[in-house]
């Protein structure tokens, strides 16, 4: 003898099997980006518990939706009731810790498909043996056969959508989890219900006198709790990875922070020696390519910041690098290598331009604080490939005084 079903409670199912399907997606992905071991551990059991309630959930929300044939009534052994959640959990284990391993062979998602099958059909079976009735429920050993097939394939197609949609573009992540979790869904589903198909219930069956679960109180009631329990895990789990998320990026703004302190001038803002040497040599390796080195001296830095202290020094620092850039434009690469020394890449200038450049440099330094009495500067030049093939050499013809702001022309 067969029954019927209510399809709200089957839909009720499919909701909550596709919220457990979402929540291990959500799990799944969030406990990959951890590198805490014990924090991995914690959240994975976290999971775990919450897919495979919800699995379980799902299972006994289907069988409220079971209209028994009449005369009969539905009633659960409480012992094997909860007996039968541990299967779903340990699938559901085994599911998130092969979804969170770096790298999996073929043969193990596989092997992991059908350990996951088995969990299933033994949470789905045993589930159905605690119905216990007299006589016992009878199944179609072809149709189970299916069932475990369905179970086998689902939890293989889950394992490689959970493992692909981690990779997926992070402004298509929610609708790729949302479409997983309803196909995910929908597998459960399928395998659940063609296991009901397999099973036929004896003529005049009765249920088992001590079975004290009645399976009225597990319909609408147990699918909003369930789904109410795995949204609450959700919400929980987000906030707590959100907040490690939060610290990842302080510590890696950090960390940018102070390796772009290594090559910053903190005074003037400009790259430093070390910056700048990199920036050279990487213009150097470009073949054929041609540029100038255009080397400035602050004479009167040293007196200046003996004079009046480092904190003058330092501002009329500032004042050269603004003026500096501002001459030598957007195209250059200005550096302070030194103290009292900035230096600069800039595309190939010939002796017109550099005499220029040289006028235009006086003009704006000119107006630099402390400049009127402190601010005598030495100009030298060099160009690469004619003066020198490699950048030690290209730095020291650079230094050599080519212009002085004290003669007002060429040295």
């Amino acid at each position: 003898m067969t029954g019927s079903y209510n399809l709200t409670l089957v839909f009720a199912s499919y909701c909550v099997a596709v919220i457990a399907a979402y929540t291990a997606i959500y799990f799944g992905t969030r406990i990959f980006t951890m590198h805490d071991g014990a924090g991995r551990k914690f959240w994975l059991g976290m999971g775990a518990v919450c897919l495979g309630s919800g699995i379980w959930s799902m299972h006994f929300v289907g069988m409220s939706a079971y209209t028994m044939p009449a005369g009969m009534t539905m009633s659960f052994s409480a012992p094997l009731t909860i007996l039968s959640w541990i299967p779903a959990v340990l699938a559901s284990a085994l599911a998130l810790y092969v979804i969170t391993r770096p790298t999996v062979s073929a043969l193990s998602i596989v092997a992991s498909a059908v350990i996951m099958g088995a969990g299933i059909c033994a949470m789905h079976y045993g589930g159905m043996y605690a119905m216990r009735m007299d006589p016992q429920i009878q199944y179609d050993s072809l149709i189970v056969a299916i069932s475990a097939l369905i179970a086998v394939v689902a939890s293989g197609a889950a394992l490689v959508i959970c493992r692909q949609v981690r990779v997926v573009p992070a402004k298509y992540a929610m609708a790729v989890k949302v479409v997983a979790a309803l196909v995910m869904g929908a597998a459960i589903c399928g395998m659940h219900y063609t296991g009901m198909a397999a099973a036929s219930y004896p003529m005049h069956a009765m249920a088992a006198h001590d079975n004290t679960l009645q399976g009225q109180w597990m319909g609408i009631p147990t699918a909003i709790v369930a789904s109410l329990v795995l949204l609450l895990a959700l919400v929980v789990a987000y906030r707590d990875f959100r907040q490690a998320e939060l610290e990842r990026r302080s510590a890696a703004q950090a960390h940018h922070k102070v390796m772009e302190n290594a090559f910053v001038d903190q005074a003037t803002g400009l790259s430093n020696r070390t910056r700048f040497e990199q920036q050279l040599m990487q213009k150097i390796a470009v073949s054929g390519n041609r540029f100038s080195v255009v080397y400035i001296d602050m004479n009167g830095y040293r007196e200046l910041s003996n004079t009046l202290g480092e904190s003058a020094a330092q501002e009329m620092a500032q004042g050269f690098a603004t003026a500096i850039s501002d001459v030598l434009g957007r195209g250059s690469q200005v550096a302070r290598y030194s103290s009292a020394g900035f230096i600069a890449i800039v595309p190939p200038l010939n002796q017109n331009e550099l005499a220029t450049t040289f006028t235009q440099l006086k003009r704006a330094l000119a107006e630099v604080r402390h400049a009127e009495t402190y601010g005598q500067w030495l100009l030298g030049f060099s160009q690469y490939p004619d003066s020198a093939s490699n950048s030690r050499l290209l730095v020291r013809e650079a230094q050599k005084t080519r212009y002085s702001s004290d003669l007002n022309a060429a040295a």
